[in-house]
């Protein structure tokens, strides 16, 4: 039974906040997709991850900042390989600059990714040793929620257990358990089993802090516990205790998913709305998610008028036998001649899913669609009335390797569950709103809502 009637209700968000900044560190989140600052507003994100960068944000003491690791993108041995080097550079910047810092492993609520071994590598990077890990997957915006140790997604009201959804038939991290205490075990090859697996309860938690000190604090180095929560007081109460732990000197291994970062740091989204555009120019929006929500958010997007649907051929893209040149000059000139026209630009992967025979070979396939959605905006010449990137992957590398951002700052949410970042004095475009839209949030409307709400503030010649 749950606490509270709304889930966003966040009763101790001021309280928290203050035991937050009066902790003296900076909470370093790394994301394996840039979907993590869904429930941030006014921080920094990170394009790269060298010492240099992490000695920058210590030096200016920044209370909290992301680092866009992308790993979801990559084999398993090269994630591994990076969230130890993210580890190895925090821990010299930090000693150099003699800055307490914590770091929390954000991953996807509907549980892909790769666990445990990227939570391993970070904290062996980090030189933080052998810590409990706390898996709090919770994404209240989203409708993510854990009750009985059983992980869910509310739609229209109903608890779908998330092994019985898309997500867990996922070709590269799919899973068969919604129990999460399962699904570690099922994620370690049987390593940690499931009856070792510990649990923080709503009925724990509504017991009050003292059974939450309790529990957390028998924690053993390499215990694993399943946080359950199903709204932001529950998943508050925890935090506070955690604040406490942490400052009598416990530590902690964190798989999390957005709304752990916001509730535990005190901090809450900010409602982020476009600013009247006099541009005459189109806007740009590139769709490489190729979920079922995207594709039916999508198909409500291209009936609206002003806009030019641009198809790409994913067989196209793939198996090119020579070059993708000639294809990628005529998808070009065609985003180019639309902005120029004040038409906006709506260009989307065709929506067959085209898999391997493996996860690596699937992982490869969607490396080789998302170089060629890079090479088209490494191409573009005139920045766009606005751009909204649909995909966790698709947005990073476009922002990253297209945009070549190196450091962003994020604004705000332009709906619920999707941020809006500010481009940095580096990128191509300088100061441009950047929409950072995840492909499996909101309904099927809210993809040409975002879009409205940028062209009905644009004034067209």
């Amino acid at each position: 039974m749950t606490e509270s009637n709304n889930p966003m209700d966040r009763p101790y968000e001021k309280e928290i906040r203050k035991l937050f900044y009066e902790q003296h560190l900076t909470l370093v989140i790394v994301d394996d997709d840039p979907t993590g600052t869904q429930t941030a507003n006014d921080v920094p994100v990170l394009g790269h991850w060298t010492e240099a960068a992490f000695i920058d944000e210590f030096k200016n003491k920044t209370p909290l900042f992301f680092v866009l690791a992308n790993t979801r993108s990559l084999p398993k041995a090269k994630a591994t390989e990076r969230a130890k080097e993210i580890g190895q550079n925090l821990q010299k910047a930090a000693e150099k600059m003699a800055r307490r810092f914590m770091v929390i492993s954000r991953s996807d609520s509907t549980l892909r990714g790769y666990y445990p071994s990227e939570v391993e590598a970070l904290s062996q990077g980090a030189g933080l040793g052998n810590l409990p890990t706390l898996l709090i997957p919770a994404f209240f915006e989203g409708g993510r929620i854990t009750e009985d140790n059983v992980h869910y997604i509310v739609e229209e009201g109903k608890k779908i257990p998330v092994s019985e959804t898309v997500f867990a038939r996922d070709k590269s991290f799919g899973f068969s358990h919604s129990d999460l205490t399962k699904w570690v075990e099922e994620k370690t090859a049987g390593r940690i089993k499931h009856e070792a697996v510990k649990s923080l309860s709503i009925p724990d938690i509504a017991q009050g802090e003292e059974v939450i000190f309790e529990r957390l604090n028998a924690l053993r180095a390499q215990d694993v516990m399943v946080v359950n929560n199903t709204t932001y007081k529950e998943l508050e109460k925890t935090c506070l205790v955690l604040h406490k732990l942490i400052e009598k000197g416990n530590g902690f291994n964190f798989r999390t998913a957005a709304s752990f970062v916001s509730a535990f740091s005190g901090m809450g989204p900010l409602a982020w709305v476009p600013r009247k555009n006099a541009s005459p120019l189109g806007g740009l929006v590139i769709v490489g998610s190729y979920v079922k929500k995207s594709t039916s958010q999508l198909e409500v997007l291209l009936k609206k008028e002003g806009l030019k649907a641009i198809p790409l051929s994913v067989e196209n893209i793939i198996y090119a036998e020579i070059t993708n040149e000639s294809f990628l000059k005529e998808i070009l000139e065609n985003v180019e001649s639309c902005m120029a026209s004040g038409t906006h630009a709506v260009v989307y992967t065709s929506r067959n899913l085209v898999s391997g025979a493996n996860p690596e070979e699937s992982l490869a396939i969607g490396e080789k669609i998302t170089d060629f959605l890079v090479s088209l905006v490494n191409e573009i010449k005139t920045q766009p009335a606005f751009f909204i990137a649909k995909g966790g992957i698709t947005s990073n590398d476009i922002a990253v390797k297209g945009l070549k951002m190196k450091k962003a700052r994020v604004l705000g949410q332009i709906i619920p569950g999707v941020p809006v970042w500010e481009m940095g004095d580096e990128t191509r475009f300088p100061g441009m709103p950047y929409v950072v839209y995840p492909g499996n949030v909101g309904d099927a409307d809210s993809l040409a809502h975002v879009f409205e709400l940028f062209t009905v503030n644009t004034n067209k010649k």
